[in-house]
């Protein structure tokens, strides 16, 4: 009977020596941190947005367009006319930053044009709302072709248009996504 129970405290004594032996204190882990660095984004100004003058239509409305892809206004309806010479652009910006990155573009919807006391709301319209920076990680790039964003227009007159001067301003932003 002695040598059972002594057996038997051997055996219990064992195994829990032998769980003990195998138990962990502590662990670790081999972990990498990274970080990609990229150039600023530029964005410059080239051409603001000139519909040039406008004779208001004698009776009725028309819609005056710059769109993304010409410099010259049209007149899209009614019998508005458009005078030849002075300043008729589409706006037209250079952006410059990291080679191979996708920016996005924001122009806000419409822009205000005052002649102090009178106003003319043009719908903006941008190339696009996001492109591609060309070149590679490590170059600066453009935007891929002719390297230019471009921002048209559109905006109505009517025969109660009063004659002025208008202009407004907006802020067309670039930034990485």
């Amino acid at each position: 009977m002695k040598t059972i129970a002594k057996l038997l405290s051997a055996i219990v004594l064992t195994t829990s020596v032998g769980g003990t032996a195998f138990a962990q204190a502590s662990d670790s882990e081999s972990t990498t941190s990274s970080v990609r660095i990229i150039q600023p984004i530029a964005l410059t100004k080239v051409n603001n947005l000139a519909f040039g003058t406008v004779v208001r239509p004698a009776s009725g409305s028309s819609t005056i367009t710059i769109s993304t892809s010409s410099d010259t206004p049209t007149v899209d309806s009614g019998t508005a006319v458009l005078v030849a010479g002075g300043t008729r652009t589409r706006a037209s910006y250079t952006v410059t930053g990291e080679g191979a990155q996708t920016v996005a573009i924001t122009v806000p919807a419409t822009v205000v044009m005052t002649d102090g006391s009178n106003d003319i709301t043009v719908t903006l319209t941008p190339e696009s709302t996001t492109d591609t920076l060309s070149g590679t990680l490590g170059t600066t790039g453009g935007f891929s072709g002719d390297g230019t964003l471009y921002v048209g227009g559109s905006f109505s007159v009517s025969n109660t248009t009063v004659s002025g001067n208008y202009s407004g301003t907006f802020s067309t932003t670039v930034a990485y996504n």
